[in-house]
């Protein structure tokens, strides 16, 4: 599960635009590596080399590609209302110095409103403000936790550089509530030892990320890669032991081939 997660977090960290107006899609299959801390402040990371399914999809109402999943509610003008998802990778506790002796993180899965505006577009490029508000959901399938909610407002611009290469940059400022920072950062009681204390955390400001993604694709070639930064200072949990640095780097590539395409997709 740890492997399909890492392919998923390189595929949202390359936010790519989309600009076709006709149904569409594309079939295909890839090869990814990234390189990913445990979970943000984490001191340790994960190198990961492995295939992935590739899959577009785009019509006037549900948009799924490398970036993101969406499904409109609501549009009027520049402005619209979607459901949105994200999720996060789950970690084994035994291979984390930090967690060890404590539950595994789970998959983390995202699911909630986003209200974007359109604040500039152009043939070549647009600027976007988006506003997530999503719920937490901690899972391996078999079990089920509540695991808080999080708020991230976004900002996002997307530049086609030249003919089929394409960039895209992502500044986004977090806040979670204290059952979410509690799951990632809390330590219980029963968890605690010298060099780990007991910690509780609380609502408020988790940081701010900026992300930036460059893909290029000419006829059934795709490739792309990203680069991301954490930044955690001031982060309403920076006491928690479990926070081990403020700042974090993560970065990935992909190669696919598209096998099978349907309507002319505009990245």
């Amino acid at each position: 599960m740890r492997l399909i997660a890492a392919v998923m977090l390189l595929c949202l960290g390359l936010a790519i635009p989309v600009l076709a107006e006709d149904v569409s899609w594309q079939l295909g299959a890839g090869v990814a590596y990234s390189q990913l801390p445990d979970y943000p402040g984490a001191s340790q990371r994960q190198h990961y080399l492995l295939p992935f399914p590739y899959f577009t999809y785009r019509s006037d109402k549900i948009t799924l590609n490398r970036s993101e999943a969406l499904g409109q509610l609501f549009a009027n003008g520049n402005f619209t209302l979607n459901l949105s998802l994200a999720a996060a990778l789950p970690v084994n506790s035994d291979d984390n110095a930090a967690r060890q002796d404590m539950p595994d993180l789970l998959w983390l899965t995202e699911i909630g409103p986003t209200a974007d505006y359109q604040l500039f577009q152009s043939e070549t490029s647009r600027l976007q403000l988006r506003l997530p508000v999503r719920k937490a959901i901690a899972t391996d399938i078999q079990h089920w936790q509540d695991a808080g909610w999080r708020v991230e407002p976004q900002l996002r611009w997307q530049q086609t550089l030249v003919t089929n290469v394409y960039w895209t940059s992502q500044l986004a400022v977090n806040w979670s509530n204290k059952r979410y920072h509690q799951y990632l950062y809390g330590v219980a009681p029963v968890y605690a030892t010298a060099e780990r204390p007991q910690y509780d955390a609380s609502s408020g400001y988790a940081g701010w990320r900026w992300s930036n993604g460059v893909t290029w694709q000419r006829k059934r070639w795709w490739l792309g890669t990203f680069i991301r930064y954490d930044n955690l200072q001031g982060a309403s949990f920076e006491h928690s032991p479990l926070l081990q640095r403020e700042h974090n780097v993560s970065f990935g590539v992909a190669l696919a081939w598209i096998f099978k395409q349907q309507g002319h997709y505009y990245e």
